[in-house]
């Protein structure tokens, strides 16, 4: 038992991963509505979904339609949250895009279809505190026919920006045109991919502000410093799976048979409850430091999707607030670091806060009010100070 719990305790703390109860009973399905008729951000359904009276707010589970990296139709599903204390008028509504951490890259790991489906989404009470209308998408793949584009940078950040656009489309919520994007891990990096397409991408929306916790940004870096760690292997496992179905990049040049068996049986699993967890780390077991054969940012073409799905600088408009843990053993400080000083020297205004002592998942903890205030600022149309130097 006391292996077990120093286990879950270090896949917690190391990937950031969010708690929630076990999921409910679903499938994808047939497509209801064949996406390719839609434009994006058309919203196909809504259903309320019930939530706990604390939260003083109204929610729905949503579907609706997105791109993936190559601009193909795609399905997505999600959760939008509308605060009681949100403006009466609904033009006047301000809406920020949550993006979430790492779940899984299996369909069933949506958390849109967990039981507190509204536990996955970073600094919930202090956005409804703000009367802010949150859309949190749960990317295609999850929840969705897939595979999921796990930390592919152009489809999650089309399906975060058009999450917005759909929640605008549920007759209680409307919104007006300004909206901020909002992530942890994962969802950092997907709202930075996001912040960089927004104009070209929705040129009828404004993007007020982003805000990043522990982004990950030279994602061939990452992958081959956290190789010596259950958690690393875990997230190599799920970006390797992921990347060889979407793109269809072989695996045969990097992994052994068995190998790919593993990193298989790996991805068929969550890591949003315990459970899940401590099965996602049995079935790396088999995998070391030393399991790729190759180094992927050496080997065509996985280097090439190394470099598109990476993020060296920052040259959009829009202000951004980057929260970094100072201990953090997954998304590296000094990876952070640098991408936070190219985005400096291309001229965008950054905020660059870390947080010292703190790991992965504790700089969320320790981070998000400040985050989530950042954001209500700039929706409110105060000027952002940047300090970079």
């Amino acid at each position: 038992m006391k292996r077990i719990a120093t286990l879950f305790l270090l896949l917690i703390f190391s990937l950031g991963f969010v708690a929630a109860a076990g999921a409910r009973p679903a499938s994808p399905g047939p497509d209801a509505i064949p996406a390719a008729r839609q434009k994006p951000g058309t919203l196909l359904s809504y259903d309320r979904i019930g939530l706990a009276r604390n939260y003083r707010a109204t929610a729905w589970r949503i579907k609706y339609v997105t791109r993936d990296y190559a601009m193909r139709p795609i399905l997505s599903t999600g959760i939008v949250v509308l605060p009681d204390n949100a403006p009466a008028n609904p033009a006047a509504r301000k809406l920020v895009a949550w993006a979430h951490p790492t779940t899984g890259v299996a369909w069933k790991c949506a958390p849109s279809l967990r039981a507190a489906p509204t536990k996955a989404i970073g600094g919930l009470n202090d956005l409804v505190a703000h009367g802010l209308v949150v859309a949190a998408t749960d990317y295609p793949g999850l929840g969705t026919p897939g595979p999921i584009g796990y930390l592919v940078g152009k489809g999650q950040a089309y399906a975060v920006i058009d999450s917005i656009r759909a929640a605008r489309q549920i007759p209680e919520v409307g919104g007006g045109n300004d909206f901020g994007l909002w992530g942890f891990s994962q969802g950092g990096h997907a709202v930075l991919f996001a912040a960089q397409l927004a104009a070209q991408y929705a040129p009828e929306l404004n993007l007020r502000g982003v805000a990043a916790i522990a982004p990950p940004t030279d994602l061939a870096t990452l992958l081959k410093a956290n190789l010596n760690s259950i958690a690393g292997r875990i997230l190599a496992s799920f970006t390797l799976n992921s990347w060889n179905a979407k793109y269809g990049a072989p695996l045969t040049g990097l992994l052994d048979g068995v190998s790919q068996q593993l990193i298989d049986e790996v991805s068929k699993n969550c890591v949003d409850d315990l459970g899940s967890q401590i099965d996602a780390a049995a079935a790396q077991k088999g995998l070391d430091k030393q399991f790729l054969k190759a180094d992927p940012s050496r080997l065509a073409p996985w280097s090439d999707l190394m470099m598109q799905n990476s993020l060296y600088a920052l040259g959009n408009r829009a202000p951004a607030l980057i929260i970094q843990g100072g201990a953090d053993d997954i998304v590296k400080p000094g990876v952070t670091t640098l991408f936070v000083r190219g985005a400096c020297q291309a001229g965008a205004n950054v905020q660059y806060v870390t947080l010292k002592g703190k790991g992965h998942s504790g700089a969320m903890e320790a981070g998000h009010v400040q985050a989530v205030s950042w954001l209500a600022q700039r929706l409110a149309g105060q000027p952002a100070r940047g300090n970079c130097r």
